[in-house]
């Protein structure tokens, strides 16, 4: 990420991006390398947290990182707060400083005051090396990067194509983009909580329990996500003045909005496929759906309604963007909700945490177990 984040401009630059557009780029890309390590630690502390269900105080951090990124980044760009005016690098600087108060905050909440890692207590031990652990581990984690990776390069070759559209072209899908990720946020939310309670569910050999979970996040994602849908649509009008005061911004950005219900209806079936998949470590159906859907459909799609046609348009890349998405989400959902064996299912959790066959770790008298 490091790498590709210091050469986003010469990236750029190849793909046809305007000079300015890219140099902005490159210099927003590499000071950004300043939060990449402190957000990744903090991404893997709430992890650790959230596999013991405990959720609530890295939902007030993740609040407290809003209001710290608002102060710095406003205070650095325009010099507001008594900070120094620094312009565009300070956008970047600012979520910097942000980021590295909340893990910093955050250890010292966590670890120091709390004491909540003794919960679970976290020893150097060689058993990690056991070979069906990292097989484990592997067979279910590199399918997810795959898909994960291959899912931010068709967002990222997307983008590329909204700049060979127009400088306010690339504007109005980026930010559509941040408020299509901002609206979707709850959605995240649901689906690790899901995955944390079937995992658990699962692991103790409990499958209706688990059924009763997925359930209950199918609801959740379903009721979600109309009511984005209808927000969405029913405010598109004012959405853009948001980001610009351009009347072509606006009205390009209401017509986009506009796609955002079957958008919606469509992210549903992938969300509950994405829970379940993972609660039940069986990643390989949303890797082969993110191939076919994302780089099959979509990314063909999108150039060849949004950008190789007569009159290029914003909302074309969209719309093939979408076509993607269907995909994706059949390909995901079939195997997710078309009868699983949850029995099955559950027998194969419980393996995989050892507790039939054997405790990888001998309890000490200094470990706590879970409350």
């Amino acid at each position: 990420m490091a790498l590709l984040w210091w050469n986003i401009d010469t990236l750029l630059l190849t793909a046809g991006v305007a000079d300015r557009v890219a140099s902005l780029a490159g210099q927003y890309g590499r000071l950004s390398l300043l939060w990449l390590w402190p957000r990744s630690m903090f991404q893997v502390l709430a992890s650790f947290y959230l596999a013991q269900n405990i959720v609530l105080p890295t939902a007030v951090f993740d609040v407290l990182m809003v209001l710290f990124n608002g102060f710095f980044a406003v205070g650095f760009t325009y010099g507001r707060f008594g900070l120094p005016e620094l312009g565009f690098v300070g956008c970047p600087l600012g979520t910097a400083v942000a980021v590295a108060l909340r893990l910093v905050s955050y250890v010292t909440y966590m670890n120091l005051y709390r004491k909540h890692h003794r919960r679970c207590a976290w020893r150097w031990s060689s058993s990690f090396l056991d070979k069906e652990i990292v097989r484990n581990l592997l067979s279910v984690g590199m399918p997810l990067a795959a898909g994960e990776l291959l899912e931010n390069a068709q967002l990222t070759v997307l983008t590329l194509f909204a700049a060979r559209i127009g400088e306010l072209q690339l504007g109005t899908h980026n930010a559509m983009m941040e408020l299509f990720y901002f609206a979707t946020s709850p959605l995240y939310a649901v689906i690790n909580a899901s995955v944390t309670r079937i995992g658990n569910h699962l692991g103790a050999g409990e499958p209706s329990q688990a059924i009763l979970a997925a359930q209950i996040c199918g609801i959740c994602i379903a009721a979600l996500t109309a009511v984005n849908g209808v927000v969405i649509v029913s405010s598109r009008e004012h959405l853009g003045r948001i980001f610009s005061d351009s009347p072509e911004v606006i009205a390009t950005f209401s017509q986009v909005c506009a796609l955002a219900a079957l958008a919606y209806f469509i992210l549903a079936f992938f969300c509950y496929a994405l829970a379940v998949l993972q609660a039940q470590a069986r990643p390989m159906p949303l890797a082969v759906g993110m191939v076919a859907g994302a780089w099959l459909v979509g990314i063909p799609s999108a150039y060849f309604m949004g950008v190789h046609t007569s009159h290029p348009s914003l909302l074309g890349l969209w719309e093939g963007m979408i076509c993607g998405y269907t995909v994706t989400s059949i390909a995901s959902f079939i195997p997710a909700f078309g009868r699983p064996n949850w029995q099955q299912e559950a027998a194969k959790a419980v393996e995989r945490s050892h507790l039939k066959e054997k405790e990888l770790t001998s309890p000490q008298e200094s470990d706590r177990l879970l409350a």
